[in-house]
C-alpha cells in the first residue's frame, strides 16, 4: 500500500473514531487522546492529520456537510412540488432518526464557534457554502418564489435548525412530515413542473 493511501486510510479512520468519541462525550469533553486511542493510533497521528481538536471537528463537519450537499443534489432533481415533498419527508425522517447525536454536536461546536473568532469564520464559510448550493437548486426550480433564492436558502436553513431544537425536546411536536411541508412552503410550493 503506498504512502498516501496509508494516509488517507488513518484519516478515515480518525474521522470514524472522533465521530463516535465526540458523539459520546461531546466536543468540550472529549479528547484527542481519546480519539486517537479509539482509531487505534498515536495522538501524533491526529496532529498530523488535522490541525488540533478544531480541525477534526472541522473535517467531520465538512464530512457531514458532503453528504448534505448529495442530499441537495437530489433534491434539485426533482421537477414537481408533490415530489420535493416526498424526498424531503424521506431525508428528514432518516435525519430524525440517525441525527440526533451529530446535531446535538453541531450545536455545541457552534456555541463555541460564536465565542471563538477563528472557530466562527470557519463555521459561517461552510453554512455560506451549504447556503450558496441550496440558494442555486431554488433558483433553479422556483422562478415566482415571494422571496430571493438567498433569502430563502437562509431561511431553509434556520428553519430545519430550529425544527432539529424542537424535536430534541419535544419528539411528537415535529414529525418528517411537518418538516418536509414546511421546507417546501417556504421555497415557494417548491419544484415546478417543467
Amino acid at each position: 500500500m503506498r504512502q498516501a493511501e496509508r494516509r488517507a486510510r488513518t484519516r478515515q479512520r480518525l474521522l470514524d473514531a472522533a465521530t463516535e468519541v465526540f458523539a459520546r462525550r461531546g466536543f468540550h469533553a472529549a479528547t484527542l487522546d481519546e480519539v486517537a486511542e479509539a482509531a487505534g493510533h498515536t495522538k501524533g497521528a491526529v496532529y498530523s492529520n488535522f490541525a488540533g481538536k478544531n480541525g477534526l471537528f472541522l473535517a467531520l463537519l465538512d464530512r457531514h456537510l458532503d453528504d448534505q450537499l448529495a442530499q441537495v443534489e437530489q433534491l434539485a432533481a426533482t421537477r414537481t412540488s408533490a415530489e420535493l415533498r416526498a424526498n424531503l419527508a424521506v431525508s428528514a425522517k432518516e435525519q430524525m432518526t440517525s441525527g440526533t447525536a451529530f446535531g446535538l454536536l453541531m450545536l455545541e461546536f457552534w456555541l463555541y464557534a460564536a465565542r471563538d473568532a477563528e472557530a466562527k469564520a470557519a463555521l459561517a464559510d461552510r453554512y455560506r457554502r451549504m447556503r450558496d448550493r441550496l440558494a442555486s437548486v431554488i433558483a433553479d426550480h422556483d422562478t415566482d418564489a415571494p422571496r430571493s433564492p438567498d433569502e430563502a436558502a437562509t431561511l431553509v436553513l434556520a428553519l430545519d435548525a430550529g425544527l432539529f431544537l424542537q424535536h430534541i425536546v419535544d419528539p411528537d411536536s415535529v414529525t418528517a412530515e411537518l418538516r418536509a411541508t414546511a421546507i417546501a412552503e417556504l421555497v415557494g410550493g417548491g419544484a415546478t413542473s417543467r
